[in-house]
């Protein structure tokens, strides 16, 4: 998928209250990470806050540096 078909992914999924995307081609889900703008490494998901089904926070934990941090769907990536 390229990124732009990764951010709509990422906001369907989201308004769907799931945090991961399945890829039809693979049947393989691709699960959400962010960057951590600490030191660059891949952040997975470590809380949610829920308005209805829709999520609408994601809050993302740094396994390096533990730093924890919220991403916008323009900063979260399929693994």
């Amino acid at each position: 998928m390229s990124t732009q078909e990764d951010l709509q992914s990422v906001r369907r999924a989201l308004q769907e209250g799931r945090l991961s995307v399945l890829d039809t081609t693979t049947g393989y889900h691709r699960s959400m990470y962010a960057t951590c703008p600490g030191d660059g490494s891949r952040a997975p998901v470590y809380r949610t806050t829920r308005l209805g089904g829709v999520i609408a926070e994601v809050v993302f934990r740094c396994p390096v540096c533990g730093k924890r941090f919220v991403a916008q769907p323009e900063q979260i990536h399929l693994a």
